[in-house]
């Protein structure tokens, strides 16, 4: 971009920012495929010498170009305006910048197919969260259907540590899936991490409903969610435990449930 072409765009953000059909705006970024020229580089990192520049040259750069039709030579209140005008906020931004920008945004990644930073994994607390009894109730009636024994709730699980230790396992699965999906959330488009689970439900929808058991119905979800590609920017990330997490997930929504 020339230093001629910056003036003139300039200008005509000053000279409506001066008529009040905007405030003038706190920052505006120059920006061209190739860049600014040396020049212009050098004076928008000058903003006195922009000043002075597009005030010394208004009259033929942009009076003529404001408003079609119409000249709107510096004088005046308008030249008041433009003196008075704040030039540091005309910067230049190179395509590397707007880049580095775009990358930090959730657009990212879709759009160039860029893999994502990695999740943190997920960290089970030692007592169940209110926010677990869902899938945690449905676990409880899958090892009551195994034992053959009324298992209502944790301190009824004592007595059958294999059990126990299963559910620990799903608890770890479920927060891995929590962390991912609260990771990628503000990092990809809106909807991403919904529609990941959607596939990973899709998947396993079928193998669940051919089983009539609780435990064979949980089993199958866990083996096909695993096991589950989903076309989606998340999948190059997301772990085994992760999909299987994201069925107990789809548990605590209430839109699966292991016992019949």
């Amino acid at each position: 971009m020339a230093t001629a072409k910056a003036c003139e765009d300039a200008g005509k953000i000053i000279f409506h920012a001066f008529r009040g059909e905007f405030a003038a705006p706190r920052a505006c970024y120059f920006v061209a495929p190739r860049g600014p020229t040396t020049e212009l580089r050098d004076l928008l990192l000058n903003p006195s010498k922009f000043r002075a520049v597009v005030i010394s040259t208004w009259n033929t750069r942009v009076s003529g170009r404001v408003v079609a039709g119409q000249k709107h030579d510096l004088t005046g209140a308008l030249q008041a305006f433009v003196e008075a005008y704040d030039f540091t906020s005309f910067r230049y931004s190179t395509l590397d910048e707007i880049l580095d920008d775009h990358r930090r945004t959730a657009y990212w990644a879709a759009r160039f197919n860029g893999v994502l930073p990695p999740a943190p994994a997920g960290v089970a607390p030692q007592d169940v969260a209110p926010r677990e009894t869902v899938y945690v109730g449905k676990l409880l009636e899958v090892y009551s259907e195994e034992t053959g024994v009324a298992l209502n709730s944790l301190a009824d699980l004592v007595a059958h540590t294999d059990w126990q230790e299963d559910l620990q396992k799903q608890r770890v699965r479920f927060y891995d899936a929590e962390a991912f999906m609260a990771h990628y959330r503000d990092q990809t488009e809106p909807g991403t991490i919904e529609d990941f689970a959607d596939q990973i439900f899709d998947a396993i929808d079928p193998a669940v409903a051919a089983e009539n058991g609780a435990h064979p119905r949980l089993t199958a979800a866990l083996s096909v969610a695993g096991q589950a590609a989903p076309a989606s920017v998340l999948a190059p990330r997301a772990k085994v435990r992760v999909k299987q997490g994201v069925c107990h997930q789809l548990a605590n929504d209430d839109r699966l449930t292991w016992k019949l």
